[in-house]
């Protein structure tokens, strides 16, 4: 895969597996795909790796549910190991981030942009917006990590980087 300057985030569930992408400024992220965890293997990382040619990514972030303390419990290390099997993969040096409260943002402004509650939506239409809001929420933590980035370079050494157990 080429040298880029994007950014691939990786935000992994019990289920499904969120993915965003930066643009090559690294000022915006935008949703990828989701994919469902229980079905994917290897076609699911090769799918990846198929919507990133041929900018292709330089950094893969893993969204993992740190502790305040930044601390793993045992559900963010399953995430994260997964996060970096998925990098590994696809030849990317990964970084963990915390990824705490990507979801709710993503709930409000879902909620906010179609005006409607989720409870008002058809069974199809949830399970649709339940899938696609993880790759929303991949998208909301890269935001968060490039605008972090934009006002300190060296925050990248602050983040938690994926260890190499796998």
């Amino acid at each position: 895969m080429p040298m880029s300057a994007r950014v691939l985030a990786i935000d992994p569930g019990e289920r499904w597996v969120g993915f965003a992408i930066s643009d090559a400024a690294r000022r915006l992220a935008l949703p990828l795909t989701t994919i469902d965890r229980r079905a994917e293997s290897d076609e699911g990382v090769a799918r990846i790796g198929q919507l990133l040619h041929p900018d292709g990514a330089s950094l893969a972030l893993i969204g993992v549910p740190l502790g305040p303390d930044g601390g793993e419990d045992a559900q963010a290390t399953r995430f994260r190991r997964y996060g970096e099997r998925v990098a590994a993969a696809l030849q990317l040096p990964a970084v963990t981030v915390s990824e705490r409260y990507s979801n709710a943002i993503d709930d409000l402004l879902v909620d906010a942009r179609s005006g409607a509650s989720v409870a008002k939506l058809r069974l199809r239409d949830r399970r649709r917006r339940r899938r696609a809001r993880h790759a929303a929420a991949a998208a909301v933590i890269l935001q968060h990590w490039l605008d972090r980035q934009s006002h300190d370079p060296a925050a990248v050494s602050a983040h938690h980087p994926a260890r190499a157990e796998h």
